[in-house]
């Protein structure tokens, strides 16, 4: 307990000086969180972040899960490592902002506002142990009393009253190098007629990717996946029950989805490309309805 004191002390020393020396301009930290976690497994790669750096951020951005140190806090709580999924929004010219979604029941989380407008907020979205985890959570922003989707958020679905709903759909513990496509599991509020399909491809030296296949005429610049932060790529699209060809465009190079195992010969350009099947909802959509 001493030693953790110890170390607690001097790390909010160093964040100190750290602040009053320049305001952060990169939200990752310096320790990896192995350096923090005693008896858990992390990535070598993998990196925290400092809770004071959310008071700093500049805009919003699209939730992910993140570990971080919160030293003025552990003085009390004695817990150093924080996890959770950080949400913001854009917000200067409102008053109050909250987060509401699956992981909480539909009950709100209110997100604290920084000096540039921001309002930003960690929730540890697998802390109720009476539900078990979820692949993905929909989940929509509540701001000054009116619910509306996370702009930040690409990855929406119809909710039913002729709005969007925002869904997250990660996995814990860094980057998941074999990570592939898949179809995304159904939505209340999705449309009958479509699935939701997610296009991952690791390749953290890349420049840009985009998705080119047969549902949008091969064409390069129809798809363009977004960069994450842990080098994965990926992109959402609606899509018809059925069989589909595609590739990836990585920086001018045609490749192939690196883990999916289905692969075809396209007839036209002889080249190989992977093959994605997907397949037809087996269940009822029912409409679930948001208590104000």
């Amino acid at each position: 307990m001493v030693h953790k004191a110890k170390a607690v002390a001097l790390l909010t020393l160093i964040l100190t000086f750290a602040l009053a020396a320049e305001e952060a301009e990169d939200w990752i930290g310096a320790f990896r969180s192995v350096d923090y976690e005693e008896g858990e497994e992390a990535l070598p790669e993998e990196k925290i972040y400092y809770f004071w750096q959310l008071e700093n951020l500049r805009k919003a951005v699209p939730p992910r899960f993140i570990r971080f140190v919160d030293t003025f806090s552990a003085l009390k709580t004695g817990k150093l490592l924080n996890r959770g999924v950080l949400f913001s929004y854009e917000g200067l010219a409102n008053d109050e902002v909250s987060v509401c979604g699956e992981f909480s029941h539909w009950q709100c989380v209110s997100l604290q506002k920084n000096d540039k407008g921001i309002f930003y907020g960690v929730v540890d979205i697998h802390g109720d142990q009476l539900y078990e985890p979820k692949p993905a959570y929909e989940y929509k922003f509540k701001v000054d009393g009116i619910f509306t989707h996370d702009p930040e958020n690409p990855d929406t679905v119809e909710d039913g009253e002729g709005s969007l709903i925002s869904r997250i759909a990660f996995r814990e513990g860094g980057p998941n190098k074999q990570t592939s496509t898949r179809v995304l599991e159904d939505s209340p509020y999705e449309e009958k007629e479509f699935r939701t399909v997610e296009f991952r491809i690791y390749q953290p030296q890349a420049e840009s990717v985009s998705l080119i296949g047969d549902f949008n005429h091969w064409d390069p610049e129809s798809d363009f996946l977004i960069k994450e932060r842990n080098g994965t790529f990926r992109v959402v699209k609606k899509l018809k029950p059925g069989e589909y060809q595609y590739n990836f465009l990585v920086d001018g190079k045609i490749v192939v989805d690196t883990y999916n195992p289905l692969t075809v010969l396209r007839e036209d350009t002889g080249e190989i490309s992977s093959a994605l099947l997907v397949p037809t909802r087996t269940g009822v959509l029912e409409r679930k309805k948001i208590d104000p």
